[in-house]
């Protein structure tokens, strides 16, 4: 691996810790900092952590691989079936929240910012995936490194809506499944208290 990539790596994954660290000062602020998290908020910052995080990692997976003595092509192979499987983990896990959000509050979540997201998301798996078994790519850091960067899309996405979003709004009523839930978790978490 060359020190150009070596240095790339590093800088993707100082961004991605610096977008994780900001979500813990979005969290203090105002309302959110009293529990009172919009699901949509919740929502935001479950998916600015999971990406910015896993592109931390990710960018660190080929120098660890270097470091147990993987070069080359076998590098990148192993390093994009990792992200390609983290990927589709995240798509997974997203779907069904994004659907139940859309369904409670239809028009909150913008389509063009979903659109967005969605469509790094699927990218960034297919680039992981034709880099690891070689088609059109050869095996080789780009993809990757581009995959790192969807994935930061989707976290500066995650974060400008959080933040951009006035700190102090309140909805006049609050959707009963939303207010349900709500009162199903802090039930819960009473409970695990005790």
């Amino acid at each position: 691996m060359d020190e150009h990539t070596v240095l790339i790596l590093l800088g993707i994954a100082g961004v991605s810790a610096t977008f994780a660290g900001f979500s813990g000062v979005v969290a203090v602020f105002g309302r959110r900092a009293h529990g009172e998290w919009f699901l949509e908020d919740r929502f935001r910052l479950t998916n600015m952590l999971a990406t910015s995080l896993g592109a931390c990692l990710f960018a660190f997976v080929p120098l660890i691989e270097l470091l147990l003595h993987l070069h080359g092509p076998p590098l990148w192979t192993v390093g994009s079936l990792l992200m390609c499987a983290y990927c589709v983990a995240y798509i997974m896990q997203t779907i069904p929240q994004w659907q139940h959000l859309w369904r409670v509050h239809p028009g909150l979540l913008s389509s063009r910012v979903s659109a967005v997201v969605w469509i790094s998301s699927f990218l960034a798996a297919l680039l992981q995936l034709m880099n690891a078994v070689s088609i059109f790519f050869h095996r080789e850091p780009g993809p990757y490194v581009l995959g790192l960067l969807l994935l930061l899309i989707i976290a500066g996405l995650q974060f400008a809506l959080l933040v951009l979003r006035p700190l102090t709004a309140h909805r006049a009523h609050a959707h009963p499944d939303e207010a349900a839930e709500l009162a199903a978790e802090e039930a819960g978490d009473a409970h695990r208290v005790r």
